[in-house]
């Protein structure tokens, strides 16, 4: 099993795995998250980047994509050009 090179924690996620995360962050208090359509727009950038890996993680940042992209604050970590 692929190991993140950051973490140590296993690369590729299985669905389940994102859910939990997903609703992990859903379930925080404190935590301002994108309206609907703006995280639907940012999943949809993101699964089309180059730099997206397993269909789950940046290569740039090594965030799970579709928790980054949930968060109001997010950013996409795209160099000089970000995508989002």
């Amino acid at each position: 099993m692929a190991k993140c090179k950051r973490c140590g924690l296993k690369a590729v996620l299985s669905e389940a795995d994102i859910e939990k995360m997903v609703n992990e962050v859903r379930s925080m208090r404190g935590i301002r998250l994108a309206a609907e359509e703006e995280y639907m727009k940012r999943l949809e950038i993101c699964r089309s980047c180059e730099k997206l890996e397993y269909g789950s993680t940046c290569s740039l940042c090594g965030c799970v994509m579709q928790v980054r992209a949930m968060l109001s604050d997010g950013r996409c970590p795209y160099p000089r050009a970000p995508k989002w």
